[in-house]
């Protein structure tokens, strides 16, 4: 079964890994949001609603979660989820380590001539931080279990699956180093601590439009914190759905 978890999404045939998060009328722009390491994107459901409905939303699952192959670096997954974005301008974005996957999305699809709107980075790590051993990855799983699912009653068989698809992506965070930069404004929203955020603005010739949130990195997609990240980035990306028709 997906882990969509009790998002609003429809569950993807196995050999997909994009599903809608919210509908909207026909025409509507759809942003596409990458799951973060964990691979659940459950984490978008509030985000999706409170888009809704200048906004429709759809999200990418790994295709590992569904029993497919697990994609070991931020290249492969970007191409992947590419095959599945419909033809047309494109609206991306993304949670943490989502918001890698969305930025190389970007890259090939300016490379090919496809139009991009401003990129939506949620406390998302630079290119290249982060790390790969394994009792701190193992650590991180934890944290992350109990900030997002809590409790839950996985066999160790699926915690140890679920764990595989955290540490690879994390390993291709870490790995991941863009070839060039990318022309899109970025909009980014960081936890208050967060001091590389800035230093996004070296991987763009756009604009980089800052906002952080007196929350941590789980928190801020939580309400009320998701509400004020919703304030701050939807009017750039109603604004781009339009232009880009």
């Amino acid at each position: 079964m997906s882990e969509v978890d009790s998002a609003p999404a429809e569950s993807p045939p196995r050999d997909r890994c994009r599903v809608g998060l919210s509908r909207a009328a026909a025409g509507t722009p759809v942003l596409h949001l990458v799951h973060p390491a964990g691979g659940s994107v459950a984490c978008y459901r509030g985000l999706a609603g409170d888009l809704s409905p200048e906004l429709a939303t759809a999200a990418f699952l790994p295709a590992a979660l569904d029993g497919g192959v697990l994609d070991q670096d931020v290249e492969t997954m970007a191409a992947r989820y590419l095959a599945e974005v419909p033809p047309g301008p494109v609206l991306l974005g993304g949670w943490s380590f989502g918001g890698l996957v969305a930025f190389e999305m970007a890259r090939r699809l300016a490379a090919a001539g496809r139009a991009t709107g401003p990129l939506l980075l949620i406390d998302t790590p630079l290119p290249g931080v982060g790390a790969v051993d394994d009792a701190s990855l193992a650590a991180e799983f934890e944290t992350e279990l109990a900030k997002t699912t809590g409790p839950s009653g996985s066999t160790a068989e699926e915690r140890a699956s679920r764990f595989e698809v955290f540490r690879t992506h994390c390993r291709a965070q870490v790995a991941y180093r863009p070839p060039e930069r990318i022309a899109n404004d970025l909009v980014v929203v960081a936890r208050k601590d967060n001091e590389d955020a800035p230093r996004w603005q070296d991987h763009t010739t756009g604009r980089l439009r800052l906002r952080r949130l007196p929350a941590d990195h789980y928190e801020l997609m939580r309400t009320p914190h998701v509400g004020a990240l919703t304030r701050f980035a939807k009017p750039a990306l109603i604004a781009a759905g339009k232009s880009l028709r």
